[in-house]
């Protein structure tokens, strides 16, 4: 969730120098006046007619209506927005100007080209790659809903599927440095036990919809007698272990679970790579001298190298799904409050933590996640009506091919775009109606986003002191250890740390921009998605990089930031392989709130189209 010391120095420039906004539309379809239409839905607009959720370039008045009060309440949703306000708003798409957006861009492009890159360059170098053990067992490929049914029918027992995981970890995690901290012998304990009752004729066990399934999850979600500390270092005399689980995974135990072991996480959480001082960076599976991406790293890395089947993480900026597309596996970021988010490390008693924040499942493969979601949803599942079977040509398709060049943001590259045009191919052959989107005030997405979740307070990180939980003075005193070589923290999170506490001196009216910015930009995408449409959306502009090259690219993370800032669920479904990098490819696809099963609908499509998780290139 790191955001860089740019976001701070744009709110800067911003208020001294008054500027922002860019006239235009703000919902934009394809040209074609018949294409615009079906993608909304309705008929061919008459000439003279604005379309419903969209705005005419030159915006024409609206129709005559009666006198309205000198002050109107302020209406900020799709619902409540009138071709009226719609076209007002399309006059001010984004709160900062693009002279600021450059020069945010051009002061992490010159930092990356003098010191991330050359450093980056040589450590890769210098460090050899390293294969993953073939897999040697066909357990490690089922699915986790076929193991459940295998184990529940008596065709696999428990104690031989729990084996084969363990086995696998062990075999790759010298490569990928994954675990942090495992609970092998009691999982085979409860494989034990689960295969006794089966065999005592116990029907109880037959209703458990994950019964001996194996899962792994992210150290920074409390499992009893674990490691949980996120991360992050431990004061002098401190104990870290969990002293009981977390709901997310209770749940998942009393659905039939068996957790194996925590995985590697980020100090707090606070970075898009999955380093810290104590257990070292998690490596890719697909090339040992890539990162496997963060926060939620450990759990892509043996999602990927068939050590493990299902998971928990957590994402809060992307962070369960950029390990998703860096690892080739699939993650969803549930609709906001739908599955617990207490038992996590750092915590956060911010009331607006939860519109960020969420724990989230993460599969090899995206058939297993609606099952997932279901059982971490517990009695919320309903609201998501993820029994309902979906009938695909019945939902309508957008798609935004990659961010605007006058945003921060890299534009994607070749073997991304590829994927979307593939994706687009394949649903119209479908006979699903896709069409393009054109959505004003995407320039902006990483901005508002960072200064908004800048402004979370007490959070629970090295810099937190629980005597004095709104002052965030310890950050300065972190920052100079750091700089006198005293540090026991990281880089990133003795950065985050002044960058939190920089953001509090955000002047409001940046704030109130910021915050506008963000409720215009989301009654603009639930106009155009309503309740029957996903979007195809890019992860990053590029596949997995070296480790260490991501604060060269942290401005990438608006690709995933857009979804937690506006609170929509969003599916990272894998494309298998590039064929020019030979890394993992994919593409996000996201609608509206509670609309989870739109999203993993198309996901899945998605993944069965085009092959999904594709085994890492293993030891002749």
């Amino acid at each position: 969730m790191l955001v860089s010391a740019p976001v701070v120095l744009a709110g800067a420039i911003h208020s001294a120098s008054g500027t922002g906004g860019s006239g235009g539309p703000a919902v934009q379809m394809a040209e074609d006046p018949e294409e615009r239409s079906s993608l909304l839905g309705a008929a061919p607009p008459a000439a003279g007619e604005n379309l419903p959720g969209t705005v005419a370039a030159d915006c024409p008045p609206p129709p005559r209506a009666p006198p309205r009060p000198r002050t109107p309440p302020p209406r900020t949703t799709a619902e409540s927005a009138g071709p009226e306000q719609q076209c007002s708003a399309g006059t001010r798409n984004t709160f900062t100007a693009r002279w600021q957006r450059w020069l945010v861009r051009g002061f992490v492009a010159l930092v990356g080209v003098l010191v991330v890159r050359p450093f980056t360059y040589l450590t890769y170098l210098a460090t050899p790659r390293k294969r993953l053990p073939p897999i040697d067992n066909p357990i490690l490929t089922m699915q986790a809903q076929d193991i459940a049914r295998a184990v529940r029918t008596r065709k696999l027992r428990a104690e031989d599927v729990v084996t084969a995981f363990v086995d696998r970890i062990n075999a790759v995690n010298p490569v990928v440095n994954a675990v942090v901290d495992q609970r092998f012998t009691d999982a085979l304990r409860d494989a034990k036990d689960i295969d006794a009752r089966l065999d005592a004729g116990d029907e109880s066990l037959k209703d458990l919809p994950l019964l001996g399934v194996p899962i792994t999850v992210k150290e920074s979600i409390a499992v009893k007698g674990m490691s949980f500390r996120g991360g992050m270092p431990c004061r002098e005399g401190e104990e870290r272990c969990a002293d009981a689980d977390a709901e997310t995974v209770a749940r998942l135990r009393a659905a039939g679970a068996v957790p194996l072991c925590v995985t590697n996480t980020p100090e707090a959480c606070l970075w898009w790579e999955s380093f810290n001082d104590y257990t070292g960076s998690t490596r890719n599976p697909y090339d040992s001298r890539l990162t496997a991406g963060g926060s939620s790293g450990g759990e892509g890395a043996l999602l990927g190298s068939a050590a493990s089947v299902l998971g928990v993480g957590s994402d809060v900026a992307g962070s369960c799904r950029l390990p998703a597309y860096f690892c080739c596996v699939a993650g969803h970021k549930p609709t906001p409050g739908v599955v617990p988010w207490l038992g996590h490390a750092p915590e956060c008693d911010d009331p607006k933590w939860p519109d960020f924040f969420t724990q989230a499942p993460m599969a090899r493969y995206v058939a297993d996640l609606p099952l997932a979601l279901k059982v971490l949803a517990g009695d919320k599942a309903a609201e998501l009506r993820l029994d309902e079977k979906v009938d695909l040509k019945s939902v309508r398709v957008l798609y935004i091919e990659s961010e605007p060049p006058t945003s921060v943001s890299d534009a994607v590259t070749g073997e991304v775009r590829a994927c979307m045009t593939r994706a687009v191919q394949h649903l119209r052959a479908q006979g699903l109606d896709v069409q393009p989107l054109k959505l004003a005030g995407l320039e902006d997405a990483f901005f508002s986003g960072a200064l908004l979740m800048l402004q979370l307070r007490r959070v629970r990180t090295v810099h937190f002191d629980p005597q004095r939980p709104d002052s965030l003075h310890l950050a300065w005193s972190e920052l100079f250890r750091f700089l006198t070589c005293r540090s026991k923290c990281t880089l990133h999170s003795v950065v985050a740390g002044v960058l939190f506490y920089l953001a509090r001196f955000t002047p409001q009216s940046v704030l109130r921009k910021a915050d506008a910015h963000r409720t215009l930009l989301l009654a603009r995408l639930q106009a155009a998605l309503g309740q029957d449409a996903v979007l195809l959306y890019p992860s990053m502009p590029a596949p997995a990089h070296r480790i260490g090259l991501f604060w060269r690219r942290l401005l990438n993370t608006s690709y995933f930031m857009i979804f937690n800032l506006l609170g929509m669920p969003v599916t990272q479904v894998p494309f298998g392989l590039g064929t020019t990098s030979g890394l993992p490819v994919g593409l996000q696809v996201a609608a509206n709130r509670y609309q989870d099963r739109l999203s993993l609908s198309v996901a899945r499509e998605l993944e069965t189209a085009f092959g999904g998780w594709v085994p890492p290139h293993c030891k002749a």
